[in-house]
C-alpha cells in the first residue's frame, strides 16, 4: 500500500513585479460570464482533475470549496469560446488561493495558463490580499515551471517537501 503524499503548496507575494497578462494573438481574455458553464465543465475535465458535471461546477461556485466569487474566475478565448480557465478562492484565514488552473489540449503550449493565472494574480492583488497561495501535485511538471516562473515560491508545510522540491527543481531545470 502507498502512503498518499500531502499536496506541495506555493505562494505568491511578488505583486510589484506583476505584469498585465496579454493573451497571445488570436487569443482573449475575460471574467466569467453566465452561460459558460458547459465550457468550462470541458475544461477542467481535461486537466487531471477528476471528473466534472454541472453538479460538481455548481457546488465550487455556491463556494463548497471556498467563496469563488465569478468576477475572479477567468477564461482564455478562441473565436470567443473559452479554452483555458483559472479561479480565485477566498479563504478567510489562508488568503486567496489560485486553483483549477486548466487548457484545453489544443490549445496548450501558448502561454495560455500563465495569463489566466495571470488574471487570478491580478484580481486577488485589487482585492487587498498580499499573498496567493495555490495547491498542487508533483506530477505536473509543466505547472510547477509555469508557477515559478510567475514568481511562486514553495512553501515547505510537510516534513518531505524539501526532498521533493530539490527533486521537482532537477526535474524542471530551476
Amino acid at each position: 500500500m502507498t502512503e498518499e503524499q500531502s499536496q506541495l503548496r506555493m505562494s505568491f507575494t511578488r505583486f510589484d513585479e506583476l505584469t498585465p497578462p496579454q493573451p497571445p494573438p488570436g487569443y482573449g481574455l475575460r471574467s466569467y460570464r453566465p452561460g459558460d458553464e458547459d465550457a468550462w465543465i470541458a475544461i477542467l475535465s481535461t486537466g487531471d482533475f477528476g471528473e466534472w458535471d454541472r453538479d460538481r461546477l455548481d457546488r465550487m461556485i455556491a463556494g463548497d470549496r471556498a467563496p469563488l466569487p465569478l468576477a475572479g474566475a477567468y477564461f482564455a478565448t478562441y473565436d470567443g469560446r473559452p479554452v483555458g480557465t483559472a479561479c480565485t478562492f477566498l479563504h478567510q484565514a489562508d488568503g486567496a488561493e489560485l486553483g483549477w488552473v486548466a487548457v484545453l489540449p489544443e490549445h496548450r503550449g501558448r502561454g495560455l495558463g500563465a495569463v489566466v493565472c495571470g488574471a487570478v494574480l491580478a484580481f486577488a492583488r485589487d482585492l487587498g490580499w498580499e499573498r496567493v497561495f495555490l495547491l498542487t501535485e508533483d506530477f505536473r511538471l509543466p505547472a510547477i515551471t509555469m508557477y515559478l516562473r510567475l514568481g511562486f515560491e514553495p512553501d515547505m508545510r510537510d516534513p518531505t517537501h524539501p526532498g521533493r522540491w530539490e527533486a521537482l527543481r532537477r526535474a524542471v531545470g530551476g
